[in-house]
């Protein structure tokens, strides 16, 4: 951390930071809160690990008409793949000279010392986009499913023989009235890793925020909209609308089970602040940040990909 902040920082005017009574106030509209959106997409656990492993298997499944005599078959379940969450370190700080720490008049140390909280919770928040930014990518950083697909596909697998138990999670197409007929019938026809019935619940809209008059038309009248009919809208409040601006692509929007997804976060380190002087004569002194967390997904059936 060779960089240090310097009473010349952003070139030799900016020395006006040590004079007292000269600036009236600094603006810096990034002085706010943390914008931070992830936490409706994911199951968020703590762990203490290393790393994590979740294991697939399906159980159960067939049965057969006997005949008189005829011995009853015995099952024995299926073990499907594996998927590891392995522990990412994060982080991040700043320097500031000894010089610019005695003389600046803005208490510009405490500012960028509560800034780098920030900057960690929303670049944190920005990662834990990426699968739902790049949904039909299979090589992003967090890996890929069980199936070794994206997270969005179009042939899904399971574990019986054959293909009865393939699923096609990824629309590809804008948000609209026959776009969400599509969602009910996915989540009403859902099947298991063995190409039985389990049926699930969309529960959660997510939406790039310029889709959100689309969302609200689809879903807030009583009736079909963009129609001169008396005909019912069936999915008047079918969801929850979240409007998400991590989301990049204008056109974006998926629908989540939030039951049975399989999106997750492991933090086994929040993020820390320390304050230490520098490892050298000059007396600067830094300010550093780390966290150690993973994230990724086993079963991606409870998200459906509607558009990129």
């Amino acid at each position: 951390m060779s960089n240090a902040i310097r009473t010349t920082f952003d070139s030799s005017t900016y020395n006006v930071l040590l004079k007292e009574g000269y600036l009236r106030k600094l603006f810096d509209n990034t002085q706010r809160e943390a914008k931070v959106y992830h936490k409706e997409l994911y199951h968020v656990h703590t762990t203490k690990d290393n790393w994590v492993l979740d294991q697939r298997m399906a159980g159960l499944n067939d049965w057969q008409e006997l005949v008189e005599g005829q011995s009853i078959p015995a099952q024995k379940p299926v073990m499907g793949g594996q998927k590891k969450y392995t522990q990412r370190r994060f982080g991040t700080g700043f320097r500031m000279t000894d010089w610019m720490l005695k003389f600046n008049k803005h208490g510009l140390w405490n500012r960028w010392a509560k800034d780098l909280r920030k900057v960690m919770e929303e670049e944190w928040d920005i990662e834990l986009h990426i699968p739902f930014n790049s949904p039909t990518s299979a090589s992003l950083t967090c890996g890929t499913g069980f199936d070794s697909l994206a997270l969005g596909h179009d042939t899904h697998t399971g574990l019986a023989t054959g293909t009865g138990d393939n699923y096609d999670n990824l629309l590809s197409a804008d948000l609209s009235f026959s776009a969400l007929e599509s969602v009910r019938y996915y989540f009403k026809t859902l099947k298991d890793d063995l190409g039985m019935l389990m049926g699930g619940t969309p529960s959660l809209l997510v939406i790039q925020p310029a889709l959100y008059p689309t969302a609200k038309e689809i879903m807030g009248s009583t009736y079909k909209p963009h129609e001169l009919s008396n005909t019912t809208n069936i999915f008047e409040d079918y969801l929850k609308i979240y409007e998400d601006p991590r989301l990049t692509s204008t056109t974006t929007w998926f629908v989540l089970d939030k039951e049975k997804h399989d999106m997750n976060v492991f933090v086994s380190y929040q993020p820390d602040f320390v304050t230490q002087d520098a490892p050298d004569t000059s007396r600067d002194r830094i300010c550093t940040s780390q966290m150690y967390g993973t994230y990724g997904w086993g079963d991606p059936r409870g998200v459906y990909v509607g558009n990129t």
